[in-house]
């Protein structure tokens, strides 16, 4: 029997994994979430969503119109300007927008 955990050993792995995963879970939700960026597309037309993170934990929410950045919302809130962009998103695929998420982007500067 073991002493610390008051269990014999099979239950002290099993209460051992239990409180790994529970650990692991935690720390899964506690990660900070990615910046969303969703490109959305109308004949020749493309406007962009994207949040910004802020320095002091929160975010933007940002829409790109014609190359122009509007800042549409902010929050401090987690996913607060992720559901700001989704429901702009929902407007424009109403509207026969075609949208999509993108996990990453890569901006190049031409400058000559």
């Amino acid at each position: 029997m073991n002493l610390f955990l008051g269990l014999n050993s099979k239950g002290s792995v099993t209460r051992a994994f239990l409180l790994l995963f529970s650990a692991s879970l935690l720390s899964a939700f506690s990660l900070p979430t990615m910046a969303l960026t969703i490109i959305c597309k109308n004949d020749k037309q493309v406007r962009t969503l994207r949040t910004d993170k802020v320095t002091d934990g929160g975010c933007r929410a940002v829409y790109t119109k014609q190359g122009v950045d509007q800042v549409v919302g902010s929050s401090i809130r987690k996913n607060g300007c992720e559901t700001i962009l989704e429901n702009i998103r929902r407007n424009l695929e109403g509207n026969v927008w075609k949208c999509k998420a993108v996990k990453e982007a890569a901006f190049s500067d031409l400058t000559e």
